[in-house]
């Protein structure tokens, strides 16, 4: 049986990529990797521009110094509507386990084919890779 994958870079704009818990995740049916890289970038680099970090420092008890982007959320928000405007919707997957763990490993240790396109189905799942980006993994139906 052929196994469908195909690898996200996501960016740190999205979001920190957690183990073992179901993310949000960009999505259009049928884009080949290429085309949601490039509107991934391109989208991430608008909302960058248009909402730039705003790093404030505080104290707080029990914490300490902190710091926090005060513009993150908006910044977050400018990218899903720019990925909106160009088709794609947030969905939430969860993290591979058991079988489905073992073949996104090894798939995700396979070289990509940009031109492939994105199949999210009932069977998709994620595992994040060593270099820290997410890897999302469907079998073919």
């Amino acid at each position: 049986m052929n196994n469908f994958k195909i690898g996200l870079g996501l960016l740190l704009s999205l979001a920190t990529v957690a183990g073992c818990v179901d993310q949000d995740f960009f999505v259009r049916q049928n884009v080949t990797y290429d085309k949601y890289e490039r509107d991934s970038v391109s989208c991430a680099t608008r909302a960058t521009q248009q909402v730039p970090t705003n790093t404030q420092v505080g104290w707080a008890p029990y914490v300490g110094v902190y710091s926090t982007d005060v513009n993150a959320a908006l910044r977050a928000k400018n990218l899903e509507i720019c990925m909106r405007d160009k088709g794609y919707q947030k969905v939430k997957i969860p993290f591979c386990q058991g079988e489905r763990l073992k073949a996104a490993t090894a798939a995700s240790k396979s070289p990509q084919i940009r031109s492939k396109r994105m199949k999210i189905n009932k069977t998709s799942c994620w595992l994040n890779r060593p270099d820290g980006s997410a890897f999302l993994y469907s079998e073919d139906a």
